[in-house]
């Protein structure tokens, strides 16, 4: 009697679901449950068929008999223009079809608009969705800086990057800020590099809308560079808002490497141009670092 309760007591939950779900990392589209009369309103689309994911499922019942088979074919298509990302003929199909999970490509940081196109023997359905990018989820990040690379080739990082620190200009203005970059693209908040007498320390700060989590992080302040071999650096590593040695320094090479997740909707995206004034003014602190 118990058993049959629980199972009982899960059902009824089952059926307070909502209609729309993420199934893995693809979103379900029940067109048996969409409101035909309601698809060429945006509002409706915004609340029902936009969301962040990385792909979409698309489900319709066809008949409890075979012999009620239908012809299904379905077809998947950019609004803006009209390229077809997918196209597919599933055959005769009766009970449910469903069309498995379909891979909606990336397209730069914006919110991409399809049409799903669904035929059901001479039947059309037709249903926009929008793409909003999906979290990003355990991406590398660092400070805006000079590439690791870009220093000495003899260093390896991908498109990590270090920031050369003025540590005596820094004595006398106190702070700077430093964009905090990610995945190779984007902005998400700023690093705050604080001098006060011997110490310096930083602190993370994040853009709210990106909703960013940090799952690792760790602060090297490397004052002399003619050190460093690899990265990380074999040097002494520091906690964000820790107090970090400076004493008898002139710069140091700041190197912050993270993991997070994100949400990169809206997010600015940086440049990378290695002849920027601050990316030469940042090689030249290096090279003269080198030279002490």
């Amino acid at each position: 009697m118990l058993k049959s309760r629980k199972l009982l007591w899960f059902f009824a939950l089952l059926l307070l679901l909502p209609v729309f779900s993420l199934a893995e990392d693809s979103f379900l589209i029940d067109v048996d449950t969409l409101d035909a009369g309601q698809l060429s309103s945006s509002t409706y689309v915004e609340q029902h068929l936009s969301v962040q994911t990385q792909g979409i499922r698309v489900r319709k019942y066809i008949s409890d008999s075979s012999e009620l088979a239908a012809s299904i074919r379905l077809t998947v298509a950019q609004s803006e223009n009209h390229s077809v990302i997918f196209d597919k003929n599933y055959g005769y199909i009766s009970g449910t079809f469903d069309s498995g999970n379909i891979y909606l490509p990336y397209v730069d940081n914006n919110v991409i608009p399809y049409v799903i196109t669904l035929q059901v023997a001479d039947t059309t359905y037709s249903i926009p969705f929008l793409q909003k990018q999906a979290r990003l989820n355990n991406n590398n990040g660092c400070t805006y800086g000079v590439r690791l690379q870009d220093y000495a080739s003899s260093l390896t990082g991908n498109w990590q990057m270090g920031t050369m620190l003025d540590l005596d200009a820094l004595r006398s203005q106190g702070s700077v800020s430093i964009p905090i970059c990610a995945s190779n693209l984007y902005i998400v908040g700023q690093a705050t590099i604080s001098v006060s007498g011997d110490q310096a320390s930083v602190s993370l700060s994040f853009s709210q809308s990106a909703d960013v989590q940090v799952t690792s992080s760790t602060v090297y302040l490397v004052g002399d560079v003619s050190t460093i071999s690899s990265f990380p650096p074999s040097a002494a590593s520091y906690s964000v808002g820790q107090g970090i040695p400076v004493q008898g320094l002139r710069s140091a090479l700041l190197y912050v490497p993270l993991t997070l997740s994100y949400d990169p909707t809206g997010l600015e995206e940086f440049q990378y141009n290695l002849g920027s004034k601050a990316l030469s003014r940042q090689l030249a602190l290096w090279n003269a670092n080198l030279a002490e």
